[in-house]
């Protein structure tokens, strides 16, 4: 989804508000007080083991799990690929194994189905079988913070009219990628060399001359095909009133600079009403500056239609080429963390109305990165799909804090009392489309609007 990303470019703008009640009143913290993508030393793991002693308390989030089992099962469907073992560890001084990331999982799903768990006894059994790491976060002090990401839903065409004249484009059969990460590799030359491939402002020139023949939706907003690539997916509404559902596909491997941050560097939009929608206003008051903008972030992002029923059905993917869970998928940086892992996160969130903030504590499978989610210090919760939902989503932007589970090594891959449970795989869509890399997917970049995700 890659994606996954929402991107307003948090790069520095934090509302923190304040912990264990409902507040509206933020907190604002100056921007040039930190980077949250301070990037960690060479070889640097970007977590740290507990005492258990320090511990979060997950007893409120064990007493909700909805959609918690289906989250796990894709994370162990993606861990099912002959192709991820090669993912772990996730760097040189990480010390999570592949059987390790499996059999914690397997062991939280049997304790679900477990009907003597309760919170206090799921808490003892962390406690007693179970490592928990912490982020090192953006400070090294477990500082983390948290955007959201979602899919939108738009109105669109197959083909270009008066009204629908904005496109968005399937992948270029040019764009190469390492077939074992999904790395672009960059653009195929005639004599089978390779080049950096085009930045959005080259593929966008001259109304998109060098994608002619690629174009897969075309919409009547020219944001909409921008969120689409930043948000990773979209639901369309043909004029037939038909449903059609894309997602990424690929990306030109170029750096992403989020609409959001470059209006809070050019100090045309106040810290403190950071938002999408504010964002999306600003353009919309100012239509002359948005395609220097968009242009000014080299990223491009292609996407596909998930044409079959197999294939709706496991839509919207996220980076792992599993599909992602509301609330439940988490974005990062997948050269840092081990991923499809389960996670605890501690953080505010905003309410159904997307502006008031509650203390949340619950858990999420690490399954989806960005491309402005990158270092330890930040995370991207994907929220659903729909109006309501991008709303929480362009609101998102606290700090908080992001734990890891495992199983201590003496019980893997073995879990003591609970039987190893085999993954229930979820139907495997067709063939790759052409341009899909075999084995894993290509690295999502989910640049959600604050910051982060497949745009990005």
């Amino acid at each position: 989804m890659t994606r996954r990303i929402i991107a307003i470019a948090l790069l520095g703008v934090v509302l923190a508000f304040l912990p264990g009640c409902w507040s509206q009143n933020a907190t604002i913290i100056d921007p040039n007080d930190f980077d949250p993508n301070i990037p960690l030393g060479p070889g640097e793991f970007g977590l740290v083991k507990l005492d258990p002693k320090d511990y979060p308390d997950m007893r409120t989030a064990w007493a909700d799990r909805n959609n918690l089992e289906k989250a796990i099962n894709k994370s162990l469907e993606y861990l099912s690929h002959k192709s991820a073992p090669n993912f772990f560890p996730s760097g040189p001084n990480d010390p999570i194994t592949f059987n390790q990331v499996q059999q914690s999982l397997l062991s939280v799903k049997a304790m679900l189905h477990d009907p003597a768990m309760t919170p206090d006894r799921f808490q003892q059994e962390i406690v007693s079988r179970f490592d928990v790491w912490t982020s090192k976060g953006f400070d090294r002090q477990g500082s983390v913070w948290f955007t959201a990401y979602f899919t939108p839903i738009y109105y669109g065409s197959r083909t270009p009219t008066a009204e629908f004249r904005y496109p968005i484009y399937r992948c270029p059969p040019d764009l190469v990628r390492d077939r074992n990460t999904g790395d672009i590799l960059g653009q195929q030359q005639p004599d089978g060399t390779l080049r950096p491939y085009p930045t959005r402002r080259e593929l966008s020139a001259n109304n998109g001359a060098a994608l002619h023949g690629l174009e897969l939706m075309y919409f009547r907003d020219p944001m909409e095909p921008y969120i689409i690539q930043v948000q990773g997916s979209a639901k369309v509404i043909l004029p037939d009133r038909s449903e059609v559902y894309v997602g990424y596909d690929g990306k030109n491997g170029r750096d992403y600079h989020g609409l959001g941050q470059q209006l809070l560097e050019a100090h045309k939009l106040d810290p403190r009403h950071l938002s999408l929608p504010a964002v999306l206003d600003y353009y919309r008051q100012h239509p002359e500056e948005r395609e220097t903008a968009i242009n000014n972030s080299d990223s491009f992002v292609f996407l596909k239609e998930y044409a079959s029923a197999e294939e709706k059905a496991e839509w919207p993917k996220g980076s792992l080429n599993v599909q992602v869970t509301e609330n439940r998928s988490l974005a990062t940086d997948k050269h840092i963390f081990p991923r499809a892992s389960l996670t605890f996160i501690a953080v505010d969130r905003p309410a159904s109305d997307g502006v008031s903030m509650y203390p949340y504590r619950g858990f999420a499978l690490d399954q989806d990165t960005g491309g402005a989610i990158r270092a330890a210090g930040r995370a991207d919760i994907y929220v659903g799909i729909g109006d309501q939902a991008g709303q929480q989503a362009g609101h998102q932007y606290a700090k908080g804090r992001l734990y890891y589970i495992f199983l201590k090594p003496q019980f893997v891959p073995a879990a003591p009392g609970y039987p190893e449970l085999k993954p229930t795989a979820a139907p495997r869509p067709g063939s790759p489309a052409a341009g899909t890399p075999r084995g894993p997917a290509a690295p999502a970049d989910p640049s959600m609007f604050p910051g982060a995700h497949p745009g990005g």
